[in-house]
């Protein structure tokens, strides 16, 4: 019974096939944010003159992810004809500064800042040279980790935060977008001085201030150092 049953399955199949109802005729993209559907059509190449039967799934899936900008890829047929083609793109975590803008995902990933990313609520990164991390990633994983450590203290502090400055791998100083005052975090216990910069910042009259105000050392373990500018 199996067998007759799919060979009924397989006849009625190649008579569909052959009408040209199951005829590719959409492509449809989903989870695109950054990406525009051109540039995604570009990779994909599917071939509208074929059965929906007909489309390799892996083979697009492959060509798909040869687009930097994807972390992943589900591509899937839907009767009667067409093509989804469901999208991860890689999300900026934050960006480097280096002659031109570069979006950094979580995993280090260094790619051209596309149109559509929006820089207003993710630091800038200064101080290291995208030729450099492509040699080195050390320094901007150290980014990266630091960015996640401020989020998991006070997620809403990195919107306090215009750049992170790493000219100096070992005391990274943050730049805040209120008064471009600058944060010295010294080289150790991050966790403790981000806690201290958030108490510091939720304090009124402290942000009142934050025009005036230089400097804001963190890197003694009994005092928080202001400076005001001259």
């Amino acid at each position: 019974m199996a067998i007759a049953g799919y060979g009924f399955f397989f006849v009625v199949k190649q008579i569909a096939i052959r009408s040209g109802y199951f005829k590719v005729e959409f492509v449809k993209f989903s989870g695109n944010r950054y990406l525009d559907e051109k540039n995604i059509q570009s990779f994909a190449k599917v071939d509208l003159n074929q059965s929906i039967f007909d489309v390799n799934l892996a083979y697009i899936t492959d060509k798909m992810l040869e687009n930097p900008y994807l972390r992943g890829v589900s591509v899937s047929r839907i009767l009667p004809s067409s093509i989804l083609i469901d999208v991860q793109e890689r999300e900026p975590i934050l960006y480097l500064a280096d002659q031109s803008v570069y979006m950094v995902d979580e995993t280090g990933m260094v790619l051209q800042k596309l149109p559509r990313m929006l820089m207003g609520k993710l630091p800038i990164i200064t101080g290291l040279s995208k030729k450099a991390i492509e040699k080195d990633s050390t320094a901007i994983q150290a980014a990266i980790q630091l960015v996640r450590k401020i989020r998991e203290v006070d997620a809403s502090l990195v919107s306090f935060i215009s750049e992170i400055n790493f000219r100096d791998q070992k005391t990274p100083e943050l730049v805040l977008v209120k008064g471009a005052a600058r944060v010295k975090l010294g080289t150790t216990d991050y966790y403790q001085r981000i806690y201290l910069l958030s108490e510091l910042l939720s304090k009124q009259p402290i942000m009142d201030r934050l025009p005036t105000i230089r400097t804001i050392d963190l890197t003694f373990a009994d005092r928080v150092i202001v400076q005001n500018k001259s």
